[in-house]
């Protein structure tokens, strides 16, 4: 009886452990399946078919720096401002004056209006009208592969008291490996605006019926706008970093040429202003003598020339 009841027992527990052991010790639950899966893989941070938006800012430097110097503001009997030569009287004074006899009187408001003359060139730049000035721009760039793209950008730059704007078609290669990108970059495109720095005699008149009674002459250095459209044409490399796969970093540094504008110099020419010697005796008129008084202006040119420029630009990318 006690053998018939062992072979029971042993025959019970056979049938009860046998599943378990019919699976296996490598059996693991379906939430540990889940833990021991293996990562996704890290995303690829320069892909084909890719579009970049690229915002930056940048620091412009002119080809030709320095200003030109001019000469000397001189004439005679403590008169070193005025630039107009009357030979009549010998001097450098343009205004007509009035011989002051027993009292006097003011010269006439008609014969000296108030003068603005152009005396020469200041700055050698003729796009920035300064050495240096900031900007900024935009781009937008595809990639047909991972190592070439073409796009189009766009880029302003503070020229003196104006504003220097233009876009480009452009081409870049990259060599992508890691999170790094160094390029190359060309484009070709259009730049308007921009100025040069030229020096201004000015005169200011305070009238009072129909007389001059008071006048100051000084001189303004002031920029003189250009108004024409020329090609602008752009070589450089740089260097980008993804931060993740979708932001990076750019710097680069690119020489513009600006050309395809006729050059055509500044021109001299002779300003003439006619004018009248009163001579009173108190309040009489004794003599009225007409004198012509001579200046040479200048008239700004335009062109290409002294416009090329080195643009080192800094921001940030992002790519779909």
């Amino acid at each position: 009886m006690k053998k018939l009841t062992l072979t029971f027992c042993a025959l019970f527990a056979l049938f009860v452990v046998a599943p378990a052991f019919a699976d296996g010790p490598e059996r693991v639950s379906s939430k540990e399946k889940e833990v021991m899966q293996p990562a996704p893989p890290v995303c690829d941070f320069y892909r084909a078919h890719e579009w970049d938006l690229g915002i930056w800012a940048a620091w412009a430097f002119a080809a030709d720096t320095g200003k030109y110097d001019l000469a000397p503001h001189a004439g005679v009997n403590g008169d070193t401002l005025d630039p107009f030569d009357n030979p009549a009287i010998g001097s450098f004074d343009e205004d007509p004056t009035t011989s002051f006899l027993f009292g006097g009187q003011f010269e006439q408001q008609l014969d000296n209006p108030n003068e603005r003359v152009n005396i020469g060139q200041v700055s050698k730049n003729e796009l920035f009208a300064r050495d240096d000035t900031w900007g900024g721009g935009v781009d937008v760039k595809y990639f047909w592969s991972r190592y070439f793209g073409v796009g189009i950008e766009g880029l302003g730059l503070a020229a003196k008291t104006n504003f220097a704007g233009g876009g480009l078609f452009t081409f870049t290669g990259r060599y992508p490996f890691g999170r790094f990108a160094p390029y190359i970059t060309g484009g070709l495109g259009i730049i308007d605006g921009g100025a040069t720095l030229y020096e201004f005699f000015n005169e200011k008149h305070i009238y009072s019926a129909g007389a001059v009674v008071d006048e100051r002459e000084y001189f303004t250095q002031d920029p003189v706008y250009n108004h024409h459209i020329r090609g602008l044409g752009q070589i450089g490399a740089g260097l980008e970093f993804r931060v993740t796969c979708h932001i990076g970093l750019m710097a680069d540094f690119s020489w513009n040429f600006v050309f395809g504008q006729e050059n055509h110099e500044d021109k001299t020419f002779l300003f003439t202003r006619q004018g009248t010697d009163y001579v009173y005796l108190g309040t009489t008129l004794i003599s009225a003598t007409p004198v012509l008084n001579t200046a040479e202006e200048i008239k700004p040119g335009h062109g290409s020339d002294h416009q090329d420029f080195g643009l080192v630009r800094f921001g940030l990318t992002f790519s779909y």
